[in-house]
């Protein structure tokens, strides 16, 4: 909450603008709790609004957010040769969603040291594709180096201008297949990233590894042929592409859709079963200890792996031959629910307050990506009532945070002694 407001604060300052006048607080804060939950909404467009320095503030609110501020932290306190006690790696263990303190501190060494390699090895290539295939000249290490950021950490900002993300490079594989992999790398996770390089064998990886691995497979593989399915005769989005134009586009989306905001389509014109189904794939999210956002593959895992079992009669939830504990079960059940009664309270609100100025499906889209922080806007993010940016604001910030977190903080833990006689009812 520091660093949203701190960043709201700077970027309502004239000297953040190009135009040189003043930024409203609300779209301020709008725009910085964009950045640092990495979803990329925005309600005014960032290549042409913001000057270089509003620019270089919203790329380092996003390298806070997907990084995340305890590593970051965690990272200075040990630069300046200070000791991390126990109740720091506690607090750790709980940033970045481990099940113990043990370990915490490498892994939060190896979030440093995979960020800077990975954008640093992806930006280089944009930065010298753009060098060499446009006309931005030395200002392609610039861009190159900036969006390979902001797709890492899933910011989905982007220095196009006009509010066009990346449509102008629909057709081209470089850009789309660089932005893919970045998002990606971003969104599987840090310590999947580092089970893969350490165990380098499926069958030696740790269950979490294996079932955020084989989601992000069915999903974004399923999840464009899908889309491509839904599209390919819209003459307004892929109908009169070339067939591998129309898979990539279609790809491309499917894995943006996870809690990127990249688009190579007008996402406004998608059929609105096409929009239905990305609003799922925004819902599901990424890995935990990432820098995606949604329930995360591991919870929705969970909860479809739970329904299978009770609808088959099977006392136990079985992943990969694991038997899944009754505590994890109950966890992700109540994220399931909290999540799902979040949105329909916001949707209610959103839907009471536009009073019918736009479509009733662009209203849950929007919900959806911010909840998501995914950042895929239709059209009508800088239209909203200041209410119903506070809404979605409140919304990006539950979605990065996470619900369990933003609800723990208001709620005191009570350990029950007592254990109440058991009664059966009638459900279903």
């Amino acid at each position: 909450m520091a660093v949203i407001l701190i960043g709201a604060l700077l970027l309502t300052l004239p000297i953040t603008h190009t135009n040189g006048e003043w930024l409203s607080f609300i779209d301020a804060l709008f725009t910085a709790t964009s950045a640092t939950c990495v979803v990329g909404l925005v309600v005014v467009d960032t290549g042409t609004y913001f000057n270089i320095l509003g620019q270089l503030i919203i790329i380092f609110l996003i390298q806070i957010g997907g990084v995340g501020v305890m590593t970051l932290t965690t990272m200075i306190v040990l630069g300046m040769g200070k000791h991390i006690g126990l109740k720091e790696r506690l607090l750790i263990q709980e940033a970045l969603n481990q099940d113990g303190p043990a370990g915490v501190i490498e892994l939060a060494k190896r979030m440093i040291k995979y960020t800077v390699v990975i954008e640093l090895f992806f930006g280089t290539i944009l930065a010298l594709y753009g060098f060499f295939t446009t006309d931005w000249g030395f200002k392609a290490f610039y861009y190159g180096y900036w969006h390979a950021i902001s797709a890492f950490c899933n910011g989905g900002f982007d220095l196009c201008g006009n509010f066009d993300s990346l449509t102008r490079f629909r057709d081209d594989v470089v850009v789309n297949v660089c932005i893919m992999l970045l998002i990606t790398l971003g969104g599987i996770g840090f310590a999947v990233e580092g089970d893969i390089l350490k165990k380098r064998c499926w069958k030696k990886l740790r269950l979490q590894s294996k079932v955020v691995l084989m989601g992000y497979l069915i999903l974004s593989v399923g999840g464009g042929l899908l889309i491509w399915a839904f599209e390919f005769n819209n003459p307004a989005t892929i109908g009169n592409l070339p067939d591998g134009n129309q898979l990539m586009a279609s790809m491309f989306q499917s894995v943006t859709a996870r809690t990127a905001g990249f688009n190579t389509l007008d996402i406004a014109s998608l059929r609105e079963d096409t929009l239905l189904f990305m609003m799922l794939l925004m819902f599901i999210g990424g890995a935990p200890a990432s820098t995606a956002g949604g329930i995360k593959i591991t919870t929705f895992a969970v909860v479809l792996m739970a329904t299978v079992a009770m609808l088959r009669g099977k006392k136990d939830v079985v992943i990969y031959n694991r038997r899944i504990s009754e505590d994890l079960i109950h966890k992700s059940m109540g994220v399931f629910v909290l999540c799902l009664l979040w949105l329909g309270i916001a949707f209610f609100l959103l839907l009471a307050i536009d009073n019918r100025q736009h479509h009733f499906h662009l209203v849950m889209c929007e919900l959806f990506s911010a909840f998501g922080t995914v950042g895929l806007g239709v059209g009508i993010t800088p239209e909203w009532h200041p209410v119903c940016k506070l809404i979605l604001i409140m919304t990006m910030f539950i979605g990065r945070i996470g619900i369990l977190t933003f609800t723990m903080a208001f709620l005191e833990k009570e350990a029950s002694i007592l254990r109440y006689p058991s009664e059966d009812m009638i459900i279903g």
